[in-house]
């Protein structure tokens, strides 16, 4: 909504009226200065006033929103008011829902005894319905939502679905229950491997909707959210970063990957040192046994050899995955170089 323009038209229908802004608060149980306030632009009526000022001055709720009489207009002149009204709803409906999945999420999280089992399904389908309801109508409405929108949409989208996709991972058991006497809990064996999944289940989440998004909104679309001072501070920033965010993005879903990798990798040295530092102290499982203990050494070494391996291989698969990604990142963003002209070369 534009202040100004709401202003100017409130201004309008009371000189109309023949009323001073006076008479107009008298009826209206406001003060003066309110009324002036609402006709410079610098508010906007109360949702508790509106109903009441549309009646005063003959006109409709939307009308005040849009600034201007819609009623009676032709189709032309009337769509670019009425489009914003409809993209005002669009958002509204999108953001409530979005902000009671990410409530119910945030609650689900918690892990709540039957209070989260229905928390994360309602969750999920509340945010969907948000969905469906913004971009249902986008498509095959007669508003069309420009890319800003569009990303901003799917990137809300992302944020709660990877809420919930940890949350899932929160409420499910995996592998079987494990006590812990020298560290008084419990827990369960698979718990390790939850980073992985949801590192692996976030990259995946991040190409579907990155897909969808590119194809809601164009080729030029993407889930990365670059601020608008970087893209000043750089130089013909705002033609580089929209060539390259398909690029940042695949090295950010690599990083989740290989992080999750190596959380796993810890998570089960860990577990299986801790049966030895309970029996021998965490010191002297630290500093390594003495070599006269050759049975427990070798014993020992067999129980963290595997997870060792895997740290090593998570490294030599890092490095070699990150050149992999090195030479197409080069030729990716070769091919995304605009042409001479463009550049303003001659």
């Amino acid at each position: 909504m534009d202040a100004k323009k709401t202003g100017a038209y409130l201004a309008d229908l009371r000189r109309a009226r023949g009323l001073t802004q006076q008479e107009a608060a008298d009826q209206l149980g406001v003060s003066n200065k309110t009324v002036s306030k609402w006709e410079n632009g610098a508010g906007l009526p109360d949702i508790t006033v509106l109903p009441a000022l549309a009646e005063l001055y003959g006109v409709t709720a939307d009308d005040i929103l849009a600034g201007e009489t819609l009623r009676g207009r032709p189709a032309e002149t009337e769509g670019p008011a009425r489009r914003r009204l409809l993209l005002l709803r669009l958002r509204t409906r999108f953001d409530i829902c979005f902000a009671g999945a990410v409530a119910l999420g945030i609650l689900a999280w918690f892990r709540v005894e039957y209070v989260s089992l229905a928390a994360w399904p309602v969750s999920v389908g509340l945010l969907w319905i948000g969905y469906v309801l913004a971009a249902h109508p986008a498509r095959y409405g007669d508003v069309a939502l420009d890319t800003g929108t569009w990303e901003n949409l799917y990137r809300k989208l992302l944020i709660a679905s990877a809420l919930q996709w940890w949350t899932l991972l929160r409420l499910v058991r995996i592998g079987d229950l494990v006590i812990d006497d020298a560290g008084m809990r419990l827990y369960y064996a698979g718990d390790t491997w939850k980073p992985l999944i949801f590192a692996v289940g976030l990259a995946v989440l991040c190409a579907i909707l990155e897909w969808a998004l590119r194809r809601r909104a164009g080729k030029e679309a993407s889930l990365l959210w670059v601020p608008e001072r970087l893209r000043l501070s750089l130089r013909q920033g705002d033609g580089f970063l929209r060539r390259t965010r398909q690029i940042w993005l695949v090295w950010l879903m690599w990083v989740a990957v290989l992080v999750g990798l190596w959380f796993l990798a810890e998570n089960q040295l860990d577990l299986a040192l801790a049966p030895w530092i309970m029996e021998y102290g965490e010191e002297l499982i630290r500093d390594g046994l003495p070599e006269s203990w050759i049975v427990l050494r070798e014993r020992l070494e067999a129980d963290v050899a595997p997870w060792k391996w895997l740290q090593a291989g998570v490294l030599a698969a890092g490095g070699i995955s990150a050149a992999v990604l090195a030479v197409w990142t080069g030729i990716a963003w070769k091919k995304r170089r605009p042409p001479l002209a463009e550049q303003g070369e001659t």
